[in-house]
């Protein structure tokens, strides 16, 4: 049985050398080389075909969208390089998508057209390379007995199936993908058995390698230098395989990272030659070769174009912004050193540099005075070397100095802790007389002697304004502080109150309530309490601890006397609590704890008399209220506090309603 493809026919070595790793390392190599078919490796770029696959010799153009990085401002015309074929003029789409019609090349055989995309802004401008698979086409030949069914797989796909004729011969038309080493022919007889052959692929060889240079053109002043970027898709080779030879001057290797090689060119200085070609070719390689040019001196400008500040400026003769102005040649490539005069309202700006790329930047000066309209016209003019210019020109809207009507705040948190160094932010909402959010307002705040501090004003944007405050180290008479807010020209006036919390830091005092066990231990409570209040932030918690005492009596009546019990017990809690809501003279809060009971009971009838301890937990909601040297509080809670003994149980818990003082003492 035989069958031929390419140039090459079906040998038994093939077979034998197709070996399981080498069938998995072809396949892995296959995949890769669709997937990067379709997208840039480093940054991003990617291309995708309106109509795909290409098939040379069925294909004869495609369009080609290439999805790239697109920096902000003005866009960058998309320049395209390729090895094999041609590409059409390159259009913008929308921002970062661009189109552009691709030619296949004449030879039928598949090929990787390898392409360069990039933007010129000086010579570390990023440049991607991309390839695109194109697929050849041919027929497979195969010899079977009559009537037999002939399929062939090239890569992922099945072409067939074709039945042989009467003289036991069949011709499969398929496409071969590049790099695809071999076909799979199964060949189905009328008996049903299936007999599977390997046909090797040979591919001609073709040019593996694409160049691309940028900038396009520059100046011989020995000082500016382009970058040659070579992409060789034949496999990694030494730095010096790589040849790169300009006509005039020399190149020096950048960095050699296979498959990429970049080179530095700096023409000679004072060369009169007008552009300097770049013939490249790799050592062993006949079929890679490339090319590309350099322009030396500068093209006259085409086009200037003028961009405002992105913002309005207020006209206050003070703030100030970036203008630019962008010069371009035919190709709208950017240009440097051209002479250009900036003008605003008739007034000429200085300062003028160049950055990249062919932008210009100066600092503009809002007016001191609102023009006309609050209208500013810039004006720009670039002068080709014969002495004529060309003058384009924008619009820009300044502001008038905003004078606010109104002012709200509001301060978090509050109250605020005089201790001489809480926080608090004072958040101002500022309004026009037309009740419109004000933003770009020049206020002033400022505090009262003794008040505390405030930070300068923040501008937050869309009327929205925020001042940091410290508290003073003691409450001031009214228990308020005062901050008041004024505009730049003194035309505006608001005054801000600020609620003061003067917190101790330790109390100490009485309680005294009543406890309902829904059991026998129910009655009045009354002992010592411990407050220690505190800050995580701009949370308020508070510590504290309890001990009460309580006692209990209980008569049993026997046949011949009664028997009375007495006991006596003290529950001690440890309590945690946090402060949800605080006020210059109240705070309310809620919180749990651990409680330790201490309990003693006797009986009369038989001298018994014991002591034990047991735990227990509290839960708890309370206020307290600043009251002269101290602060009156009242605490709901209810405990679980048992205690055991081999002959009692009793619990001291339940639901508890107590009132208290406490003195502070520091």
């Amino acid at each position: 049985m035989e069958a031929r493809t390419l140039s090459s026919a079906l040998r038994a070595a093939v077979e034998r050398a197709w070996t399981p790793s080498a069938r998995t390392a072809l396949a892995l190599a296959f995949v890769l080389s669709m997937a990067l078919g379709t997208a840039a490796p480093a940054l991003g770029a990617s291309l995708t075909l309106e109509n795909g696959p290409v098939v040379l010799g069925r294909v004869e153009s495609v369009g080609v969208l290439f999805q790239v990085e697109e920096p902000p401002g003005e866009p960058r015309p998309l320049r395209l390089s390729v090895n094999v074929g041609s590409f059409g003029e390159v259009t913008r789409v929308e921002p970062g998508l661009y189109r552009a019609v691709y030619t296949p090349p004449k030879t039928l055989f598949p090929q990787v057209a390898l392409v360069a995309a990039w933007r010129e802004s000086g010579p570390e401008a990023p440049i991607e390379f991309m390839r695109l698979p194109l697929q050849g086409t041919t027929r497979i030949d195969a010899v079977a007995p009559p009537r037999s069914e002939v399929r062939v797989t090239v890569g992922e796909k099945e072409f067939g199936p074709v039945a042989t004729n009467a003289r036991g011969r069949a011709s499969v038309p398929v496409d071969v993908p590049p790099d695809v080493p071999e076909a799979v022919i199964k060949i189905k007889e009328r008996s049903g058995s299936v007999t599977t052959r390997r046909a090797a692929v040979s591919t001609p060889p073709y040019n593996r390698l694409t160049v691309a240079l940028v900038p396009h053109a520059i100046l011989a002043n020995g000082v500016d230098w382009a970058r040659v970027d070579v992409f060789y898709d034949a496999g990694a080779v030494a730095p010096d395989s790589v040849r790169v030879v300009p006509t005039e001057g020399e190149v020096t290797l950048l960095r050699a990272e296979p498959p990429r090689y970049s080179y530095r060119f700096v023409p000679p200085r004072g060369s009169v030659s007008r552009e300097i070609g770049f013939q490249v070719t790799v050592a062993g390689d006949k079929a890679a070769q490339g090319s590309a040019k350099l322009a030396l001196g500068l093209p006259p400008p085409a086009e200037i174009v003028v961009k405002p500040p992105d913002a309005p400026l207020i006209a206050d003769g003070h703030a100030s912004a970036t203008v630019e102005v962008r010069v371009f040649d035919e190709n709208r490539l950017g240009l440097p050193l051209q002479r250009i005069e900036l003008m605003a309202n008739g007034q000429r700006i200085e300062g003028l540099h160049y950055r990249a790329d062919g932008v210009y930047q100066a600092r503009f000066v809002a007016p001191a005075a609102y023009p006309e309209g609050g209208l500013v016209r810039f004006s720009a003019t670039v002068f080709k070397p014969d002495g004529q210019g060309l003058t384009t020109g924008a619009n820009y809207q300044v502001l008038p100095l905003p004078l606010p009507a109104s002012l709200t705040g509001r301060v978090a948190p509050r109250p605020v802790l005089a201790d001489g160094h809480s926080r608090a932010v004072l958040t101002l909402d500022v309004r026009d007389k037309a009740g419109v959010p004000l933003p770009g307002a020049r206020l002033i705040a400022l505090a009262a002697p003794g008040q505390g501090t405030v930070s300068p004003v923040l501008d937050l944007g869309e009327g929205r304004y925020r001042v940091d405050y410290v508290s003073p180290e003691t409450v001031p008479p009214g228990a308020e502080a005062l901050v008041r807010v004024v505009d730049s020209s003194n035309s505006f006036e608001s005054v801000l109150p600020i609620p003061l919390r003067e917190e101790r830091r330790l109390l100490a005092g009485l309680r005294a309530g009543y406890t309902h066990s829904l059991a026998e231990l129910s009655g009045p409570r009354a002992g010592l309490d411990l407050w220690i209040p505190f800050r995580l932030s701009t949370a308020s918690f508070g510590l504290g601890l309890s001990a009460t005492y309580g006692r209990a009596t209980q008569t049993v009546p026997g046949a011949f006397a009664e028997s009375r019990s007495q006991a006596d017990f003290v529950p001690t809690a440890l309590k945690l609590a946090f402060v949800p809501l605080v006020t210059s003279r109240f705070a309310g809060y809620l919180g749990a704890g651990a409680v330790a009971t201490w309990a003693r009971v006797r009986a009369e009838a038989n001298g018994y008399d014991a002591v034990q301890v047991g735990l227990g937990a509290v839960g708890l909601v309370g206020g307290a209220l600043d009251l002269g040297p101290g602060q009156l509080f009242a605490e709901a809670s209810w405990a679980w506090a048992p205690v055991d003994d081999e002959d009692f149980h009793l619990d001291a818990g339940g639901l508890s309603f107590e009132l208290g003082y406490r003195f502070g003492l520091f």
